[in-house]
């Protein structure tokens, strides 16, 4: 486990000490823990465990962890030339908007792309 993304406002990460198994057929690099609820639309919930494939490009729509800084969020990712737009999936949530000087390599990254989710039922 790397630690924590945000399912909302973007978090900072800390390393978590967890170990999530998987099976085999999921092609993974990291997996992070979700915190928060903007995207319960695409069925992804607060603790859910999000695997994520480590690449710097995503296709507009994609589920992607991006960090902002040093803190990280889940989110779909749309790119419009110097602008990225990072939309919910929910309708209660703001989309963020990265554009300009933001977009410096040292304060922007697509961490990688959402392959695959587990969420606990209680």
């Amino acid at each position: 486990m790397l630690g924590a993304t945000a399912c909302g406002k973007p978090l900072h990460r800390e390393l978590l000490e967890e170990t999530v198994m998987a099976p085999a057929d999921i092609k993974a690099d990291v997996v992070f823990r979700c915190v928060g609820h903007s995207m319960i639309n695409a069925r992804i919930f607060d603790g859910d465990a999000v695997f994520i494939h480590i690449q710097p490009e995503v296709e507009n729509g994609q589920i992607a962890v991006v960090r902002i800084g040093d803190e990280y969020t889940l989110k779909r990712v749309y790119v419009y030339g110097d602008c990225v737009e990072l939309r919910a999936e929910n309708p209660t949530v703001r989309t963020i908007t990265v554009r300009g000087a933001e977009l410096d390599p040292d304060n922007f990254e697509i961490v990688g792309l959402a392959v695959a989710f587990f969420s606990t039922v209680f």
